[in-house]
């Protein structure tokens, strides 16, 4: 439906906070099972159509103000995760997987090509065994190392360039740990 909505655009090294009428769709689901002793299963998606009206590209610019999408807002998000748990070597083990999915968004509301990142989709894995208080994980993460963009930041009035994060690359890890 018909909204305001607070939006926030980079203007040189500082930002600028704008009120603008936006319309805004939005659907979210979660699924929960477990069909088997120790098996779960969980799937989470996320539908948004986000509309800021009335943008202009700065302050007192002679161009048209024109409708963008938000930043940091894809459109779909889609999340699934499988984990399953048993007795082993006196012990409670358990394997686990899940997988993500973002669309592409923008990082600044101008919403130009050069300010957004792409679609991208994450796996991680692990395995976890925990005895007495102990819980020991061998964990694989962003296994097809994917390096979507999370933070972006537009400085074309400054260098020409834009200032970008990016997702860790794939790794491994090996924790312990103890509670008490």
């Amino acid at each position: 439906g018909n909204q305001s909505a607070e939006a926030f655009r980079l203007g040189g090294l500082g930002g600028v906070v704008i009120n603008r009428e936006a319309e805004s769709v939005g659907a979210g689901l979660e699924i929960q099972s477990s069909p088997a002793p120790g098996l779960e299963l969980i799937l989470t998606g996320a539908y948004l159509d986000e509309t800021v009206n009335d943008v202009s590209l700065r302050n007192g610019s002679p161009l048209p103000s024109r409708d963008v999408k938000p930043t940091y807002a894809p459109e779909v998000q889609v999340t699934g995760l499988v984990r399953y748990g048993f007795d082993a070597f006196g012990a409670d083990m358990a394997v686990q997987a899940d997988v993500s999915y973002s669309d592409e968004y923008y990082y600044n509301l101008r919403n130009f090509d050069a300010d957004k990142f792409d679609a991208y989709t994450v796996v991680n894995a692990q395995i976890s065994y925990e005895r007495n208080g102990w819980l020991a994980t061998l964990a694989a993460r962003n296994i097809t190392d994917e390096r979507p963009g999370i933070q972006g930041f537009d400085l074309a009035t400054l260098c020409g360039c834009n200032e970008v994060s990016y997702r860790a690359p794939r790794y491994y890890s090996v924790s312990i740990r103890r509670e008490f």
